[in-house]
């Protein structure tokens, strides 16, 4: 399983995880050993591109996965 599936998975099942990422994304996705691309499609919200890297077109993205970089 890639390191951005594994997220995804955990983002959804474990809340000292979500609330890690939404205090410091970059931290937990360099311990989920994300690819430049793949944290880019997160900073940028890019849910189509996070499926489409994810390898499913039906990537369950918890509103912190998507939400971390609002402003």
């Amino acid at each position: 399983m890639s390191g951005l599936n594994e997220l995804l998975r955990d983002l959804g099942s474990d809340a000292k995880l979500e609330k890690a990422y939404q205090e410091d994304p970059e931290s937990v996705m360099e311990r989920y050993r994300l690819t430049e691309e793949e944290r880019q499609a997160l900073r940028d919200q890019d849910i189509e591109k996070i499926k489409s890297l994810s390898g499913s077109t039906t990537a369950s993205l918890s509103n912190t996965t998507v939400s971390s970089y609002d402003e």
